[in-house]
């Protein structure tokens, strides 16, 4: 499969290289060019707050930078940032009055620490409405769900095709919960963009500004799903937030926040295979050395900062171990229900059992991966998190 996968990536970068470049030289469009035509496409010129715009500029810098960017890789980015702009477009501009929420749910955590996995058992419970992937990529338009779905499993049918591996370390389906690191793209600040390639110059631009407009923007896009789901609240997570739960408590105060929390060398060597896999889609070689320097700098960035909240705000928010998910979910997950203050019914705990029997109908597989070959060996990766184990310790070794 995996010589089929690589012949086929092939077949596709080799019939798009014609359009790889622009006249002028370079791979994609302007900031003001795209902008124009997305104005186009919606009818609409209102972009709410330009601060998206230093986040744009700083992207489409470091795609022309970036090495090894294969001309799928282009069409790939190009296609999410016209999205982004797009959905921009349409939330800034709904008129819809704002409103209060309905006490979203909020999960965080590293990445590869089970956010997926307490995301999805959590949206078993129908007082949720946990935005399926189909909705996430385009929110806001008048588009069609029933189209919306269709779109949305051709491309995971194309992207499984050119990676058949993806499945076994983020299994996603159009109609599966997935992450609103989605919604943050619309503000051109998120790691939407550099877990698919390491974009160094947009990592360092985005964690170097101020995050509360981006959250601003955020809570509005809650606030427009939220009319179209009344009576529901909204279940979201992404491993984005880890670092910004400061400014995600001060923004959107009636969120009920989650995090959960597995050992950090693990997770990094997980999320180092998983972003080599992504960036196989983007770029003609991955460069292995330089995806683990990238994932300890969001880490390591993600982790003090985390800490620091926590140190000042101790009791905002409600803390899972992964490892206890793993080992007795249905206890786990009774008591955050109740933490929730949601309670634990008889017909909850036969959905998680439903939902953990299932069977596995030769899924998605086992995620293998190792610490070998990343050039940086596993007890240095082990020193550089010692704030996050003090403090979280207890989570850590459950």
């Amino acid at each position: 499969m995996g010589n089929v996968s690589t012949s086929l990536r092939f077949l596709v970068n080799r019939s798009l290289a014609p359009f790889q470049t622009l006249k002028n030289g370079r791979r994609f469009s302007g900031a003001e060019a795209l902008a124009v035509a997305a104005e186009h496409r919606t009818g609409r010129s209102d972009w709410g707050d330009p601060h998206f715009g230093g986040g744009l500029h700083a992207l489409l810098e470091a795609l022309e930078e970036l090495p090894g960017l294969t001309p799928l890789g282009v069409v790939t980015f190009g296609n999410m940032i016209r999205q982004s702009l797009v959905n921009r477009l349409l939330f800034v501009g709904d008129s819809l009055p704002r409103s209060g929420l309905d006490a979203p749910v909020i999960i965080t955590g590293l990445p590869r620490s089970g956010t997926t996995a307490l995301h999805r058992m959590l949206a078993l419970d129908p007082v949720f409405h946990a935005p399926p992937l189909w909705e996430l990529l385009d929110p806001f338009s008048v588009t069609s769900p029933a189209l919306k779905r269709w779109r949305t499993r051709a491309q995971i049918a194309f992207k499984n095709r050119l990676v058949p591996d993806l499945d076994a370390k983020h299994y996603t389906r159009a109609d599966t919960a997935e992450e609103c690191t989605l919604l943050l793209a619309n503000s051109f600040a998120s790691p939407l963009y550099w877990d698919l390639a390491p974009l160094e110059g947009y990592r360092e631009w985005v964690q170097s500004v101020d995050q509360r407009p981006v959250y601003e923007d955020y809570r509005r896009q809650l606030e427009v799903l939220q009319t179209s789901h009344p009576g529901r609240r909204l279940l979201l997570k992404a491993p984005a937030h880890l670092g910004n739960l400061a400014v995600l408590h001060e923004v959107v105060p009636e969120a009920q926040l989650i995090q959960i929390h597995r050992d950090p060398t693990t997770a990094f060597f997980s999320h180092c295979s998983l972003r080599e896999t992504l960036s196989s889609l983007v770029v003609s070689q991955p460069n292995r050395e330089l995806i683990a320097q990238e994932v300890r700098r969001v880490f390591e960035h993600d982790l003090r900062t985390n800490v620091e909240f926590h140190r000042g705000s101790p009791d905002v928010v409600a803390h899972v171990a992964s490892g206890r998910l793993r080992s007795t979910p249905l206890e786990a997950l009774e008591e955050l229900h109740c933490r929730l203050g949601l309670g634990w019914r008889s017909d909850e705990a036969g959905r998680l059992r439903a939902f953990l029997d299932r069977p596995a109908d030769g899924g998605p597989g086992r995620h293998r991966y190792s610490d070998l070959g990343w050039g940086v060996d596993r007890d240095r990766v082990e020193g550089l998190f010692g704030g996050y184990r003090k403090a979280f310790g207890w989570a850590i070794e459950s």
